[in-house]
C-alpha cells in the first residue's frame, strides 16, 4: 500500500463522516422529521421547540448536539431511550475503549518492531510494507512481540466483554424488576386449543 492511497482513503472517510453528520443535524431540525427523531418525547406529550416558520438557520448544520451527547448519563439514556438505546451506547463505548488500546499498542509497540525488523538496511521503497509484519524476518525473536501483543489484546477484549455483559445484565434485571407489574412484558404460550368446526 502506498501512503497516497492511505491518505486518499482517510480523506474520503472523513469527508463522508462530515457529510453524514451534517445531514443528521439538518434533518433533526426539520419539524416534519419530529416523529422520527423525537418519537418517545412526542408519545409522552413533551413539547419540542421548533422554528415553524421558514428560517435559514434550520438548514445550517450545527455541532452543539455533540457536546450535549457526551454529557448525558446512563440513567438519562435509560429513562429517555430505554434499555436498547443504553446497550447501543455502551457498545460504542466498548469499541472506543478496545480500539483505543489496540491503536496505542500498534503505534507504540508494533510499529517500531516492524519498522526495525530487518537486520540490514533494506531497499528504500515508497510502500508501507516496512510498517507491517512482513518486514520481520522469518524465525526472528521479534515475532514473539506480536504474539504477546496479540495475547494481551485478546485478554483485554475478553475482560471488556465480561465487564459489559455484567453491567448490562444488572441493568436488565433492574429494568425487569421495575416492569414486574406490566403483563405486556411477558409472553404466554397457549397449547391444545380445541378445534371448533
Amino acid at each position: 500500500m502506498k501512503p497516497e492511497s492511505l491518505i486518499a482513503s482517510a480523506a474520503i472517510n472523513f469527508g463522508l463522516a462530515f457529510i453524514v453528520l451534517s445531514l443528521f443535524s439538518i434533518f433533526k431540525k426539520q419539524p416534519s422529521n419530529a416523529p422520527i427523531y423525537y418519537a418517545r418525547r412526542l408519545s409522552k406529550r413533551h413539547h419540542i421547540p421548533f422554528y415553524h416558520s421558514f428560517t435559514f438557520s434550520r438548514f445550517i448544520p450545527s455541532v452543539s448536539w455533540i457536546r450535549r451527547a457526551f454529557r448525558v448519563t446512563e440513567d438519562q439514556i435509560l429513562q429517555i431511550g430505554g434499555l436498547d438505546a443504553l446497550i447501543i451506547i455502551r457498545l460504542f463505548k466498548f469499541g472506543i475503549n478496545f480500539f483505543g488500546v489496540c491503536s496505542v499498542i500498534g503505534l507504540v509497540i508494533l510499529l517500531p518492531v516492524n519498522y526495525g525488523g530487518q537486520d540490514e538496511p533494506s531497499r528504500v521503497s515508497l510502500s508501507m510494507d516496512s510498517f507491517t509484519i512482513s518486514n520481520v524476518i522469518r524465525g526472528s525473536n521479534r515475532l514473539w512481540v506480536h504474539f504477546i501483543c496479540l495475547c494481551f489484546v485478546s485478554f483485554y477484549g475478553l475482560y471488556l466483554l465480561y465487564k459489559e455483559y455484567d453491567a448490562i445484565l444488572i441493568q436488565r434485571i433492574q429494568r425487569l424488576q421495575d416492569l414486574r407489574h406490566r403483563p405486556d412484558q411477558f409472553t404466554v404460550l397457549v397449547r391444545q386449543i380445541p378445534l371448533c368446526v
